[in-house]
């Protein structure tokens, strides 16, 4: 049976100890053993990859949205540790992931058949919570609003949060959010689709609004004028499917298609493509997941090695099927010469982009 609101501990209580899963030798047991530092305890049916582009996307937003000015450089995960990596210094706290909503922990904390999260302060003591009704998932405006009125103030001498503990709540917010499947990632909340009344960025001097048309969605953003598109549709909408290699458009990795030729999207600035249809690698594939030919032909014939230059090989060699490109291994090396794979599988992506030609009727050769 799902616990009610009314069940869940509350603010000022000493959390209940629990046996703790053993990630690495010398972990804590128990979560007593990790007394000393803030402790983030979530509660939901998936872990947390830190490694997904949308975690650092929802975490830099929710700490602008929270009223957080510090500068967000990047997260990871080691075991049961969270490590954030701000302009100012480092930040490390245990974070915590419970998948079994059903779970003894679940029970205890009073949240079985929902999805919660917690912070703990050194001591043990919840001094936060946040709980989804039951059979929902988290919403971006909830979790702001209630870490705003959590924010650390400097001017005010009121007792509260410390920063440490402030940070690794909105961390482990940002956590829930970018769970796939959440109904509060990038691309329909915290960046929202134009025509949305959700959380959006706040206003700061030096930025101006700019709509893109991103795989058939338009995206309201507030951006400086110098934003290039690849940062702004990986750092601001969170699609990373297109790489940063070079980031002086050499390598190809960061192709997109611009209504449907191909550009180095590290070279192009935002504010020019408004109006403009982009797509990126995320788009190509139908809605039912079904690839296209040259995403299949890539697989077939092992077009690839780590992957990095991947999507930037697909994009450049979609766009090659309609471009007037001759029938011969030497053309398409040729046509295929701005993306550049430091493995060296250039035989495979040939071949694909042979055979994804021999089947489109629309190829020029």
């Amino acid at each position: 049976m799902d616990a009610s609101p009314a069940d869940a501990l509350s603010p000022g209580t000493l959390a209940p100890d629990f046996a703790l899963p053993q990630t690495s030798p010398g972990a804590p047991a128990r979560l007593s053993g990790l007394r000393g530092q803030p402790v983030v305890l979530a509660f939901s049916p998936q872990d947390w990859d830190p490694s997904r582009a949308e975690s650092l996307v929802h975490t830099r937003r929710l700490l602008s949205g929270a009223g957080f000015g510090g500068e967000l450089l990047g997260l990871t995960r080691d075991g049961l540790w969270c490590q954030a990596a701000f302009a100012d210094g480092p930040l490390a706290f245990p974070l915590l992931s419970q998948t079994d909503l059903n779970g003894g922990a679940a029970q205890a904390f009073g949240v079985a058949g929902r999805q919660a999260l917690f912070l703990l302060d050194g001591d043990g003591i919840i001094q936060w919570r946040s709980v989804a009704a039951p059979g929902q998932k988290f919403r971006a405006e909830e979790l702001v609003a209630g870490l705003s009125a959590l924010a650390p103030a400097a001017e005010t001498a009121q007792p509260g949060l410390s920063r440490r503990e402030f940070l690794a709540a909105a961390l482990g917010a940002a956590l829930v959010l970018s769970l796939p499947g959440s109904p509060a990632r990038a691309a329909d909340s915290l960046t929202a689709p134009v025509g949305t009344n959700t959380l959006r960025p706040p206003v700061s001097t030096g930025t101006m609004p700019v709509t893109l048309n991103v795989n058939g969605t338009d995206y309201a953003l507030q951006i400086e004028p110098r934003v290039s598109l690849l940062d702004a549709v990986r750092e601001r909408i969170g699609l990373t499917g297109s790489k940063k290699g070079c980031d002086h458009g050499q390598c190809g990795a960061c192709t997109m298609h611009a209504d449907g030729k191909r550009i180095n999207s590290c070279l192009a600035l935002a504010v020019a493509y408004q109006g403009k249809k982009i797509t990126t690698v995320e788009g190509l594939a139908a809605p039912d997941g079904t690839l296209t030919p040259v995403q299949a032909a890539f697989i077939q014939h092992d077009g690839f090695q780590c992957g990095f230059c991947t999507s930037g090989q697909i994009m450049s060699a979609t766009s090659l099927l309609t471009e007037p490109v001759g029938p011969e291994d030497s053309d398409v090396r040729e046509a295929m010469s701005g993306n550049l794979c430091r493995c060296g599988a250039y035989n495979g992506i040939v071949a694909a982009v042979q055979d994804a030609r021999k089947g489109n009727s629309n190829a020029s050769v």
